[in-house]
């Protein structure tokens, strides 16, 4: 059954009254609401004894934020995550998902994230598939290493309610990394991003594409919603086009900003210190259930629903 291990730690908001305000104006999430709204989704939770997950009020609110507090929508979005995970086809991926597994990647220096959030309140991810050596280890371990990255930033509450984006730094590019991204993996990849994971992707910001990228986005593109097709960017190296989006001041150097040179060490330390964590976290997951009659996320939803905490007035 899905596990109240940690529902005795109580919430404490820590949004400024701004990010408050955001909350309610974009997520639909009223602060008098909040405790009764996390319970509804509980609730669904605990009718699906597949679900043996953690079950806290700040865990539940990412699922709620990222699917503005639509219990049906947020509860359905627990299930993608946890049965991806689950999925026979996707056991290598997070098998033994710790950051010092991926240290290699980090070390290369192909993920990162700017130590400051752009003009909008949002983190951003620094993805270099150039620095990547097809040769020294495979693309799942690039997979794991920005779902571990996904992972750490969700868990702070400004993130949620503001969201990411990605710069995408193309350079180095060439065909022996192209062929590895197959439209199986594409799908991966798409999938997490808009079905599975509980974020609010914002942007993607393309730099330093080079020819055989339409050939890669060929592949990737129809794996992808409007909605994220409608948020990517593509510069070349106009990068003047960043400061858009992010102070100048906190752009590197590389990029046509005042900042130093881009590396992710500060991001890699933070992410290698939490390899405990990770593995506390591997505990839960989707668990086979037995003698239990299986019922789709959508009718469990509607049936926690029927006497959800939303309907009540205050």
């Amino acid at each position: 059954m899905a596990t109240n291990d940690e529902t005795t730690n109580e919430y404490v908001c820590t949004l400024s009254d701004d990010l408050v305000q955001k909350a309610q104006e974009e997520l639909n999430e009223k602060p008098e609401w909040r405790s009764r709204d996390i319970q509804a989704l509980r609730d669904m939770i605990q009718k699906k004894p597949e679900l043996k997950i953690r079950t806290d009020d700040a865990y539940l609110l990412r699922f709620l934020r990222a699917k503005k507090f639509d219990y049906d929508r947020a509860f359905n979005l627990v299930v993608r995550h946890f049965e991806m995970k689950a999925d026979e086809k996707n056991k290598q991926l997070f098998n033994n998902l710790r950051p010092s597994a991926i240290k290699h990647v980090l070390e290369a220096g192909v993920t990162g994230v700017l130590q400051n959030r752009d003009k909008f309140g949002r983190r951003v991810i620094i993805f270099r598939p150039g620095k990547w050596d097809p040769s020294k280890y495979s693309i799942d371990d690039i997979f794991r290493t920005n779902f571990l990255t996904l992972s750490k930033l969700v868990e702070d509450e400004e993130t949620q309610v503001s969201g990411i984006i990605m710069l995408m730094d193309l350079k180095g590019m060439g065909f022996s990394h192209a062929k590895n991204i197959s439209p199986f993996y594409a799908k991966r990849i798409a999938s997490l991003l808009q079905d599975c994971f509980p974020m609010r992707f914002k942007g993607i910001h393309y730099v330093n594409e080079p020819a055989v990228f339409d050939y890669v986005f060929a592949i990737i593109r129809p794996f992808m919603k409007q909605k994220i097709l409608d948020r990517i960017h593509f510069h070349g190296t106009k990068y003047e086009e960043l400061r858009e989006y992010i102070d100048i001041n906190d752009l590197p150097s590389d990029y046509g900003g005042n900042a130093s040179s881009y590396n992710n060490e500060d991001w890699m330390k933070t992410l290698l210190a939490a390899d405990a964590q990770f593995d506390a976290e591997a505990k839960y997951g989707l668990v086979k259930s037995t003698g239990v009659k299986k019922s789709s996320a959508k009718d469990d939803a509607l049936d926690c629903l029927a006497g959800s905490y939303r309907k009540l007035e205050v």
